[in-house]
């Protein structure tokens, strides 16, 4: 609870900041905005060591491969760039680029599952009858 606190104000103040700038030069509030993004970002980020254990001690127990689990890290770690470059597009006012940045991680994403869907499907084909 207190590490979102942390965020919440950080971020509240970053948006205050960049509002004030704004107001005095748009695109350095903008840059201010960014910078701020990113802080909150690599927070965020620096927090998920004890999800990454959590994960690896379930992955264990499960029985699950260290290289399934690094494709599952990898997918996440993905996913979470990629919805931070759209929301970054998105708040700089690039519309068009927020989308293609969304499908081209969409497409990237697709691709690093396709061994893996494969690998369901040839598993789910021989216990078939």
């Amino acid at each position: 609870m207190t590490e979102m606190l942390k965020a919440a104000g950080f971020a509240i103040a970053s948006a205050l900041i960049a509002c004030v700038l704004k107001a005095a030069h748009r695109e350095a509030g903008k840059a201010a905005a960014l910078a701020a993004g990113v802080m909150l970002f690599g927070f965020a980020i620096s927090r998920m060591s004890s999800a990454s254990q959590t994960l690896q001690a379930f992955a264990l127990q499960a029985g699950l491969e260290n290289g399934r689990l690094a494709l599952i890290f990898k997918l996440i770690a993905m996913a979470y760039v990629t919805e931070f470059a759209v929301q970054a597009c998105r708040d700089a006012g690039e519309e068009g680029l927020a989308a293609k940045a969304g499908l081209c991680g969409k497409i990237l994403l697709m691709g690093q599952t396709l061994p893996l869907i494969v690998e369901i499907g040839e598993t789910a084909l021989s216990i078939s009858p």
